[in-house]
């Protein structure tokens, strides 16, 4: 992702596994608060083939997710590495208790490569979640990396 100049925390949003206490303190050292957050502007979907989100901008959608409240540097850091170079970190808005805050999130860098289905947050719950636990976070335990599709 480049060099990392950030010496001052940030905030991040989250739309996807990240959202879940099992992924997030697999991959962070850090203990932060988060608050409910809305990316507008912005459509999440389901990657085929996989458990996992992708969001890209997209005029009139919103994505709900958290945001991760003064991230440290050496863990965002760790969240470049864990999304892999399927994303970007970049900073956008989004709403928190009605007021805009800048944060920084992970857009998907392939859309033509999305077939359209939004990715849901109650599948993901009752299937997806162990499912990512399983494949990406015990290679992150293991190699340092997430598993990319083949």
């Amino acid at each position: 992702m480049g060099l990392n100049f950030e010496q001052e925390p940030q905030h991040v949003f989250v739309y996807g596994s990240l959202m879940y206490l099992p992924v997030w303190g697999q991959v962070v050292q850090g203990t932060y608060a988060c608050k409910n957050a809305v990316a507008r502007g912005h459509a999440r979907y389901a990657v085929p083939g996989e458990t996992y989100p992708a969001m890209v901008v997209q005029a009139d959608s919103e994505v709900k997710g958290l945001v991760w409240l003064n991230v440290a540097a050496d863990d965002l850091s760790r969240l470049d590495a864990f999304e892999g170079p399927e994303y970007q970190r970049q900073t956008i808005s989004v709403q928190v208790d009605g007021q805009d805050l800048k944060v920084q999130t992970y857009l998907w860098l392939q859309p033509a490569a999305l077939d359209g289905k939004l990715w849901s947050v109650q599948r993901f719950e009752e299937d997806g979640l162990q499912k990512f636990l399983g494949r990406h976070v015990q290679s992150w335990n293991q190699t340092g990396a997430r598993q990319s599709k083949a």
